[in-house]
């Protein structure tokens, strides 16, 4: 009892949740199998992203409580399709009926292997290094239970997905995560990872120093990212809090020539290749090692912008919208070395401080909690695309007081 004391104010400086003007709501119902009615006892009933989950009891009820506002319910059973459920919630405490249909799996997705093959383990290190991310916390994170993993590499992409929860302990950050991974893609060729899932998150027990340890290093992996520009930009604090916005745009690279060019060069390089000297090889061997150069380029605008040009205010949320892209440099931060030696040789970042580029695919709303209207229609790229799950916080962190 001694021991869970002296913890208990560390516990509370990690996520202290700002309980003055949040009004907490009771959300209640049952979880049944969505073909027989019949009760789905000890189901994960979780918000999207955040510390707030439960279990469903014997019979399939449930109870949960959370901060008043837009928040996303995740139910979650082995053997069912997961529902995913978005509301606004109030004080007038809502109950529901949730139910699952039963889980239509491929033959291959239910075969156990006792014996994995090293390929397999091979498909396993790649997805955690670009799931988990190559930062401090990256390193610091581990995968408890990569069978639950349907992975399926294939020559030029690495597909993965779970069956039930993937469970992490990042000892960076102090975190537990348990992750339903929807889908996860790594393309070879373009370089491009993209994942999908939802996350809940519990403390790990520590000591007071580990305690203190994560306390700092959430506060590292918040500063400058996706999570704190957005709260900037909800509390009108987006200069304050050290974010400069500039409009960008990609264009055609003018130290690049045509691919019609290019090409061109290759088939006369092969035509005179049997000839012991010609006067065009150095200048043809020119145009086709510029291949390797970019196509497009960015055209970042001179003036900053203010957040009226890319976004505004709609009954107490914000609606970003904005053409091409958005630059945004986080100038009270500096990159972390993880971040500066994930760039391939011969590229490099283009600042000391952590610059990262926005893409809409049409607008989408920020609600006040921090969950966004529609994830699928924002594109994140530069550092804000390195952090990975590793560097993630729950949407319910907050700094401690100081």
């Amino acid at each position: 009892m001694k021991r869970l004391l002296s913890l208990a104010p560390f516990i509370y400086l990690l996520f202290l949740e700002v309980l003055v003007n949040a009004q907490q709501v009771s959300i209640s119902g049952r979880i049944v199998d969505g073909s027989t009615n019949d009760a789905l006892p000890f189901a994960s009933v979780f918000i999207n992203n955040s510390m707030k989950g439960t279990v469903a009891d014997e019979n399939g009820h449930f109870e949960l409580e959370v901060n008043e506002g837009v928040h996303e319910i995740i139910v979650s059973m082995v053997g069912y399709d997961r529902l995913a459920y978005q509301a606004d919630f109030t004080t007038k405490s809502p109950k529901y009926l949730f139910e699952l249909a039963p889980l239509v799996v491929e033959l291959n997705e239910m075969e156990v292997k006792a014996e994995r093959s090293d390929e397999w383990f091979e498909n396993l290190r790649i997805f955690q290094y670009y799931f988990l991310g190559n930062s401090e916390n990256g390193i610091r994170s581990e995968v408890l239970n990569p069978k639950v993993l349907v992975i399926d590499g294939q020559e030029n992409s690495l597909k993965v997905k779970s069956m039930d929860f993937l469970e992490i302990e990042n000892h960076g950050l102090g975190l537990r995560i348990k992750y339903l991974l929807s889908s996860f893609e790594y393309n070879v060729e373009k370089a491009l990872v993209h994942f999908m899932g939802y996350p809940t998150y519990s403390e790990l027990d520590g000591n007071r120093l580990k305690v203190n340890r994560w306390v700092k290093a959430r506060e590292r992996a918040y500063f400058g990212s996706w999570m704190h520009f957005k709260r900037a930009l909800r509390d009108g604090k987006v200069s304050e809090e050290g974010f400069e916005v500039r409009s960008m745009e990609l264009i055609p690279n003018p130290d690049r020539p045509d691919d019609q060019i290019i090409d061109g060069a290759k088939r006369r390089l092969e035509e005179i290749q049997d000839l012991s000297y010609s006067l065009f090889r150095d200048s043809l061997t020119t145009v086709v090692e510029k291949e390797r150069l970019p196509k497009t380029i960015e055209k970042i605008g001179n003036e900053l912008l203010s957040p009226d040009a890319y976004s505004r205010e709609v009954d107490g949320r914000i609606e970003l919208g904005f053409e091409n892209y958005l630059q945004i440099t986080f100038v009270k931060g500096k990159v972390p070395k993880e971040y500066i030696q994930s760039f391939h040789r011969g590229d490099g970042a283009n600042s000391n401080n952590p610059v990262s580029n926005i893409r809409l695919i049409s607008p989408i709303l920020i609600y006040p909690s921090g969950q966004e209207s529609n994830p699928l229609h924002i594109h994140l790229y530069g550092f804000w695309a390195w952090q990975k799950m590793a560097d993630s916080l729950p949407m319910d962190y907050s700094l401690k007081e100081k």
